[in-house]
This record gives structure tokens, C-alpha cells and sequence, in this order.
């Protein structure tokens, strides 16, 4: 047999304060320590670019101005003939430096022809030999090298040299680092130069090159008595002696960075643990040890911890203490509350039993009588209502009909109802009209009516023989009567003041002669003022319609059918008043009509 798979929710991993605060604090000192790594080796390289690019300047100046203007063109005029070019490439054919060498020593230099000047009056020297070479162009291609590399050897510069830019065209002079066959050579085009026109000055500019990837400043060398330019000084310097200068300063920086991450992360951590974690760890253990006591909180249960930081969780603290406090102090009134409210919820339940009990609720009521029918019921909206309903017979042949209706609710109604109620009944028994009656218990009433309390009353006493209905309304709901076809109608008697209002008030009675068939419902205004959730009273005329709908029934199936009707008007909403209704129908010989007479 297969089994089911259960599909289990997978619980997120637990990460925890510590966890958090040590990734948040590891992440922000590494993105600060980036960001300062990124910052000084931008700077640095800054530094070392102004550095470098400034020193190729002064190299590069020094070059143009340290050469005689004269000699650098005396000598770009004895390169730059026919001759000198078949000796160049008869010297570059036979691989042999030493032809050029030997033609340049065969020529006068630029001091030869600066002595039959009269510029120069030295005498020569013992040595014939050497006397040739010195007045030789060979001795000032040497002297011109020979200031070439005094200016590398200075300025640390790969190479210094001279050129003549040419209609585009860049031809090499001299170049300590190359030989004799560099001499006259065209350089090949530089894409980075090409905007510049020839022997003009070129700031720092790195290219790549047959020679390498390099950083270049170029000077004009200019006459300066025509101010005219003769050519150009060059200083060149390799790109990757700069990168190997980043390069350095980057792993210096990052072994030196890192010591110190190392550092800042283990000193935070361990701060972290004494001054964050360690605190929160045992404020929430003492707080979790106050929560899990399955018993009665006492102020010994409140959270007591030896807490020397004096920030949010001291604050923390103090609040914890002090809303633990007040639950022990909830908890304990809570208790003496809720003892109250029990022992109260327990006379209120005796009370309403006791009500109960004084209100007839056995039926039928009488079940030896065939000359009626009747039924009652009340509804308290609290546990003791204010409401309430009484039948009784005066004597064999006078039935006394009650429904009435206390200002308020709850005990103080109960306890004024069940006065009113035992004072009507009493006064009936004595006999009279209706209106008598009233008359009598409203004096008694207001007599003591501290509470200022009053009730409403319709008080009928019924002639069981005759089927007449002497009745009086103090203050209370419209009766309506069933007659002969059946139909429930609203009777609109006229209305005398509330019992317990004036001791003077007068009530007057009217009659109702009824036939066997006929039905009185009367009711308080729990009935007609049921609201619903939307807030809509119930009203008398669904309380109507609903009569006529269970018009056919006995008194007891009227009034469960108007209790459903009003039930399923209401739905969930809650009801503020009692809910008290009493039908009576009669059985007994045909009446002749119904009448109202006043009462002196």
C-alpha cells in the first residue's frame, strides 16, 4: 500500500543577533575599507602620474634648452644630404656601424667650422688623431649622446633623443640607447601625435609603440634669437615602471588593510558580544523564565538583572521590569476582578431565576378553563430584565391581563418591577376597574420613587362570561386585536402618563367587546424598536404582517412565529431591550361590538 506524502512547510532558518550584528558590522567596516582602499589608491596614483608626468617635463626641458641650436641644425644638415644616406644604407647592407662611424669622422663638426669662425681659439693638441676626431661630426654626435644620457641618468627616464618632424614626418638625430644606424632613420607615425603639428610641443601622452608601451613629452628646441623651431627634444619613460609603482603601493596597502580589518573586526566582535549580545541574551532569558511560570505571578517573578550599560537596552530593561510589573499588578486584579465578576454573575443568574419564578410560565395556565386560550413569553436583552407579564383570575368569571415595561434594565429594573408587579396584583385582587387600579399603585409608586423609575402598563381585565375587555394603557405599546375575519389590526387606545411619574395622574378605561374567536396581542417595545445590523428598527408594521401570518394559530404558535420573524430580522445584531409578548384568545360566548367610556 502506497503511502501518503505529507508536504512539510520548511521553517526558515534561525539567524541570530549575534549572527546579524556581526555581518552587519564585518560588511560596513569592509565596504569602509574599500572605499578608503579605492579612495587612497586613486590619490596615490594621481600622485604618482603628477609625479612622473612633471619630471619627463623638466627632463624633456632640460634636453630642449641644454644643445646648441646651431649645432643640432649643422648636424641635421650633414645627416640629412645623399651622401650621408648611401653611406647609411651601404652601413645597414653590410651590417657594419663602423662605415658611418668612419664617414662621420671624416667630416668637419659643428666646432670645426665654429674655429675657422674664430669662435674657438684653442690650440690644438699633440695628438693628431685626436685633434681629427674632436673637430669631427663623430665628436658631436658623442657630445650630443653623451648629453643624452647625463639627462637619463638625472631625470631616471628611459630615453632621451632629438628628432625633426619633417612634413609629418618624424627623423630620428640621436638616441643614447640606439646605434649608428638609428641616425637619419624615419620614425614610424604615432596615431597620438597626429594632431599636433610638427615640432610642436606634446603634453604627457601614453601610447603603445614598437618600443613599447610608454609615456612621452615632447619640447620644441627653438632658436632663440629667430624664435624659429629646429626640432624636438623627446623624453620617453616605460608605462610599466609606473603600473609596477601602483602595483606596489596596492599590495602594501592591502596587507596593511588587512591586519587592520583583522583587528577592527575582532575588536568589534568582541565588543559587540560584551556591551550587545551578552546583555540581550540574559534579558531575554529572564524574560522568557517570567513568561513560562505556569502559576500566579508574584513580585518576586520580576525580572532582576545587574545590567552597567546605560543605553537602549538599560532602557529596555527598566521597560521590561516595569511592564512585568504591571502584569503582576494586572494578574492580581485581574483575579480579584474576575472573583467579583463571577460572584456577581451568580446573583445576577439567582436573580434572574427568581424572576423567573414570579412570572407565570406554566402552560396552559389554566388548563381547566375552555373559555380561553392564552400564552406568554419574555426575553430579557440582560440577564435580569425590566420587562414583565402577569395573568391571573380575579374570580370565576374576571380574567386579568398584564404586560408592562421598566424605564431601565438590569437588577435596579428587576427589583422595581417586581415591586410594581406585586402591587398590581395586589391591588387587583381588591377588585375595581382597571383604571382604579392604576390609580392606586401610580400614588403608592411615586410615594417612594427615590430612583426616579418609572413603568409602563396596559392592565385589561377580561369578563369571561360577557367577553367584554375593560382595559387602561399607562404609557405602553398600542394593543392589537384579532376579529372575526381573522386579520390582525393595530388598536390605537389613547395613552395615559408612565406609572411613577405624577402622583395625580389620572388613567381612564375603554372596553372591547370581544367574540368568541377573537385575540388580543399585546407586547413592549422590544418588539416593534429590534434593530438589525444595518441599524433599522423592526417596527410595527412587520410586527403586524408577521401576526397575520400566524393569525390561524393558538396564542402559543403566535408567538413563536412573531419571536422567528423578529429573529431573522435581527440576524447578529445585538438587542438592547427585552422582548415580552402575551396573546389571549377567547372562547368563550359571541360579544356585541366594542366601546370607550371615560371613568370619573
Amino acid at each position: 500500500m502506497a503511502k501518503e506524502k505529507q508536504s512539510v512547510k520548511r521553517q526558515p532558518r534561525r539567524r541570530t543577533m549575534q549572527m546579524k550584528l556581526n555581518v552587519l558590522v564585518i560588511g560596513n567596516i569592509l565596504a569602509v575599507a574599500v572605499g578608503l582602499m579605492a579612495i587612497s589608491y586613486y590619490i596615490f596614483c594621481q600622485r604618482v602620474d603628477d609625479n612622473y608626468n612633471t619630471s619627463l617635463e623638466r627632463a624633456a626641458d632640460a634636453c630642449a634648452n641644454n644643445i646648441e641650436v646651431e649645432e643640432l641644425e649643422f648636424f641635421w644638415k650633414a645627416i640629412d644630404s645623399d651622401d650621408f644616406r648611401e653611406i647609411h644604407e651601404l652601413a645597414v647592407k653590410a651590417n657594419d656601424e663602423e662605415i658611418i662611424k668612419e664617414w662621420m669622422r671624416s667630416k668637419p663638426g659643428w666646432y670645426s667650422e665654429a674655429e675657422s669662425k674664430g669662435e674657438d681659439e684653442s690650440e690644438p693638441g699633440e695628438d693628431a688623431q685626436a685633434d681629427v676626431d674632436r673637430w669631427s661630426l663623430l665628436n658631436d654626435y658623442e657630445q650630443i649622446l653623451y648629453a643624452l644620457q647625463a639627462i637619463e641618468d638625472y631625470f631616471d627616464v628611459d630615453s632621451a633623443y632629438y628628432q625633426i618632424d619633417v612634413d609629418g614626418i618624424a627623423y630620428n638625430i640621436a638616441d643614447p640607447k640606439e646605434t649608428l644606424f638609428y641616425v637619419g632613420t624615419a620614425e614610424a607615425p604615432i596615431e597620438e601625435f597626429s594632431d599636433y603639428e610638427d615640432n610642436a610641443a606634446i603634453p604627457p601622452t601614453v601610447y603603445y609603440s614598437e618600443f613599447g608601451w610608454l609615456l612621452t613629452v615632447i619640447k620644441p628646441v627653438v632658436n632663440p634669437e629667430t624664435g624659429e623651431t629646429v626640432g624636438i627634444a623627446g623624453v620617453d619613460l616605460n608605462m610599466t615602471e609606473i603600473v609596477n609603482e601602483r602595483y606596489m603601493f596596492l599590495r602594501q596597502s592591502l596587507v596593511f588593510v588587512a591586519l587592520l580589518l583583522v583587528i577592527a573586526i575582532l575588536s568589534s566582535i568582541i565588543l559587540l558580544r560584551r556591551t550587545a549580545i551578552r546583555p540581550l541574551r540574559e534579558l531575554a532569558g529572564a524574560a522568557a523564565n517570567f513568561a513560562n511560570e505556569d502559576r500566579a505571578y508574584t513580585e518576586d517573578d520580576v525580572i532582576q538583572l545587574n545590567l552597567r550599560t546605560n543605553d537602549e537596552i538599560s532602557d529596555l530593561y527598566h521597560e521590561i521590569q516595569s511592564m512585568e510589573s504591571r502584569i503582576v499588578d494586572y494578574t492580581d486584579h485581574l483575579t480579584r476582578v474576575t472573583a467579583e465578576k463571577e460572584r456577581v454573575s451568580t446573583e445576577l443568574r439567582t436573580a434572574s431565576q427568581i424572576q423567573e419564578s414570579m412570572l407565570p410560565h406554566i402552560f396552559p395556565a389554566f388548563p381547566e378553563r375552555e373559555d380561553f386560550d392564552l400564552y406568554a413569553s419574555m426575553t430579557p436583552a440582560k440577564e435580569v430584565g425590566g420587562d414583565f407579564y402577569d395573568f391571573f383570575l380575579i374570580d370565576d368569571s374576571h380574567l386579568a391581563l398584564l404586560i408592562a415595561d421598566v424605564s431601565d434594565k438590569g437588577v435596579p429594573a428587576a427589583l422595581f418591577m417586581m415591586s410594581a408587579k406585586i402591587l398590581i396584583n395586589y391591588r387587583a385582587q381588591e377588585g375595581g376597574s382597571p383604571s382604579e387600579i392604576l390609580n392606586a399603585v401610580n400614588a403608592q409608586i411615586c410615594k417612594n420613587n427615590k430612583s426616579k423609575m418609572f413603568v409602563t402598563v396596559w392592565l385589561g381585565i377580561l369578563d369571561l362570561n360577557t367577553g367584554l375587555l375593560t382595559c387602561t394603557n399607562a404609557g405602553h405599546e398600542y394593543p392589537v386585536l384579532r376579529g372575526q375575519d381573522g386579520v390582525f389590526r393595530v388598536f390605537k387606545d389613547k395613552h395615559g402618563l408612565v406609572l411613577g411619574a405624577l402622583a395625580r395622574a389620572r388613567y381612564r378605561d375603554y372596553e372591547i367587546r370581544m367574540k368568541p374567536g377573537d385575540a388580543v396581542f399585546v407586547y413592549t417595545d422590544g418588539v416593534p424598536e429590534a434593530n438589525n445590523t444595518d441599524g433599522e428598527f423592526y417596527g410595527m408594521e412587520r410586527m403586524e404582517e408577521a401576526l397575520n401570518q400566524v393569525a390561524d394559530r393558538d396564542p402559543k404558535g403566535i408567538l413563536q412565529g412573531v419571536r422567528e420573524d423578529v429573529e431573522a430580522f435581527t440576524g447578529e445584531a445585538m438587542q438592547f431591550d427585552d422582548l415580552t409578548m402575551l396573546c389571549l384568545e377567547y372562547k368563550g360566548k359571541q360579544g356585541t361590538g366594542h366601546s370607550e367610556k371615560e371613568e370619573a
